[in-house]
Parts: structure tokens; C-alpha cells; sequence
């Protein structure tokens, strides 16, 4: 076993066995990966190169910084491990080295960071994290955003997850963290299911929330019933066409003349009677004013029906509503 290599500088080097480590006690966890298969591999093949840091507690120890370390060697089933303890330090230089350890050795995730803001500022002298400090470690020091980076490590599972994986960016993860706690996780898990990019995201959330406002349900309600709760649980592989019909259904239901207007212009388009030569598509999602005509042949005879087709269409009273009358949602004239 690698108990004999050298400690880091900082904090006496010793060995000390795992039954005086309190692994239970997280109070200066920083990092948010769980497993240690990874570890065991380099510390069987290299030894463990940098001993765990430790702070004296009663009679036995809790971890500054190595949790993952310590949990690599309990699973390998050392009996002892070499170690850097702390005797005399205060929370706050715990903390302190607890941050810088994690910090120095990688970037922070956002999740990290925003628990290396709370250590910090749970264990400084009068309640408030000098600047010197946090710009040191490489932490935010703007009062504003070091608040709300505080806030993501008290959001839902379901939120940092979503940040962790990357589904979630910082920017949407602020706006959930202003919702209630079970709204934010039904977003969440939505949003981890599809991934869609965050103007999407933002659209999505904020359909729901007018809607539930509109028509004075829980947005829960709106959720539910336009098939978003159904979204989340699907195995449909095309995240990008279950978007689109999320989209498409909100705004239908936030816009219910937009919804009358589709229902008009497919009522128009049918009595057109184009056949299935022609095919004339709206604006998408009737957001434009540009019209698709598209036509379908093999052979010069079907080329000249489908021209006397076109002539017939151009002077088609119901054609002219379709190309004019967006604006009125596509209502045909009372007389028409």
C-alpha cells in the first residue's frame, strides 16, 4: 500500500486510519462528483499523489478537501491512508483551503462555485466574504451575480442536475430559481428531456406562465393538459418535432385567434380543391406572410393541366381571402 508517500506542504503529514474519518460530514464539500471508480484505477496503477486534507474533530478527523479520495481507498479496502491535517485551523481557513484545493486543480462547475460561495460566506467572520479572497480563488465577487450563483446550490435536484448535464444554462436555471419549488421541477425535468436551446426554453416557460395567468389555473394545470407532463416521460427519439409541437400547442392555446386563423385557412384551403399536384403551405406557425406553392409532375401534359389549374386559382374568390386576409384571420366576407 502507498501509505508512505510524501504529503502535500500545507498541514502535517501523517497516516491515519479510515475508521477516525468522518466521511458522513460534508460541511466543506465542494466537488459534485459521487463516484470514485476513476480514482481507484489511478491509485492502483500510481499511488495516491496528493493525500486527502484533513481538520481535526474530537477524537478524529473530518475532510477539507479529498472526499472523493478517502471514498477511493474505503472501496479498495485500505485500512489506513496517508493524509494532511489541519490541527488549529478556523472554519473559514477550512473553507478557504477547501475552495482553493477544488479551484486550483480544475475549473469549478457552476453548481461547485456556487457552493464555494456559501462555504465561504457560512463560515467568514461577520458574514461577509472579502473580495481579496473570493478574486483569489477565482470565485465571482459582483454583489449581484455572486447572488444568484448562490442560489443554485439550494435549488431542486432536478435543477443542478439539469445544470450539471449541461441542459440547463445559467441564465434559465435564475429564471426557475424564481419559481415555486415543484414548478421549477416540472420545468426542469422538461427541459432535461428535450434539451432545447434556451430562447425555446424561454419561450416555453414563458407560454405557460401567461396562460396559467390568463386563465387563472396552476401552471401545473397548463402543463398537464397541452401534453407537457406526457413530454417528459416520452421515448420519442425526435426531441427537435416534439418541440415544435409544444411551441405549436402553447401559442395556440396563449392566442386563440392565431388558433381560429389556422382553423380558417385550412377551411379555405380545402375548398380550393387543389388535389394532390398542388400544395399550398401558410407562413410556419403563421408568424410570416410568405406563402409555399408547390407543384408535382412527370410529364409535359400534367405540367399544362396544372397551368389552367393556376389560372383557375388565381381568380378563386377563397385564393384571394388566403393571400390577403392574415391580418383578419383569414375570415371569409359574410357574402363569400
Amino acid at each position: 500500500m502507498a501509505s508512505e508517500q510524501e504529503g502535500a506542504n500545507a498541514g502535517d503529514s501523517r497516516s491515519a486510519p479510515l475508521t477516525d474519518i468522518d466521511g458522513g460530514d460534508e460541511r466543506f464539500r465542494i466537488t459534485t462528483r459521487r463516484t470514485s471508480d476513476d480514482l481507484q484505477t489511478s491509485i492502483r496503477r500510481f499511488g495516491l499523489r496528493m493525500p486527502p486534507l484533513l481538520a481535526s474533530a474530537g477524537a478524529g478527523f473530518i475532510i477539507v478537501s479529498g472526499f472523493r479520495r478517502v471514498d477511493a481507498c474505503r472501496a479498495m479496502g485500505w485500512d489506513s491512508v496517508p493524509v494532511r491535517i489541519l490541527q488549529t485551523a478556523s472554519a473559514y481557513e477550512c473553507a478557504l483551503r477547501a475552495v482553493a484545493e477544488n479551484s486550483m486543480e480544475r475549473p469549478l462547475n457552476l453548481i461547485e462555485t456556487s457552493r464555494a460561495l456559501n462555504l465561504l460566506e457560512q463560515t467568514t467572520p461577520g458574514g461577509r466574504v472579502h473580495d481579496a479572497d473570493a478574486a483569489a480563488l477565482g470565485l465571482p465577487i459582483h454583489p449581484g451575480l455572486t447572488a444568484r450563483f448562490k442560489r443554485l446550490c439550494r435549488m431542486p435536484v432536478e435543477v443542478q442536475d439539469g445544470i450539471l448535464e449541461g441542459a440547463l444554462s445559467f441564465a434559465m436555471a435564475c429564471e426557475l430559481g424564481r419559481l415555486e419549488e415543484h414548478l421549477a421541477t416540472a420545468f426542469a425535468c422538461l427541459f432535461r428531456r428535450l434539451k432545447p436551446s434556451l430562447s425555446k426554453q424561454r419561450e416555453i416557460l414563458s407560454l405557460v406562465v401567461e396562460i396559467a395567468g390568463r386563465e387563472n389555473v396552476d401552471p401545473r394545470q397548463v402543463l398537464a393538459e397541452c401534453g407537457l407532463t406526457q413530454a417528459m416521460d416520452a421515448s420519442d427519439p425526435d426531441r427537435n418535432q416534439q418541440i415544435h409541437g409544444i411551441r405549436r400547442q402553447l401559442r395556440r392555446r396563449r392566442f386563440p385567434a392565431l388558433a381560429a386563423a389556422e382553423h380558417n385557412f385550412f377551411a379555405l384551403r380545402q375548398r380550393l380543391r387543389l388535389g394532390t399536384a398542388l400544395q399550398l403551405t401558410p407562413p410556419r406557425d403563421f408568424e410570416g406572410t410568405g406563402f409555399t406553392l408547390t407543384l408535382s409532375f412527370q410529364t409535359i401534359e400534367e405540367v399544362a393541366r396544372l397551368r389552367s389549374k393556376l389560372d383557375e386559382l388565381i381568380d378563386h374568390p377563397d385564393f384571394k381571402i388566403l393571400l390577403t386576409g392574415k391580418g383578419r384571420g383569414f375570415e371569409r366576407a359574410p357574402d363569400s
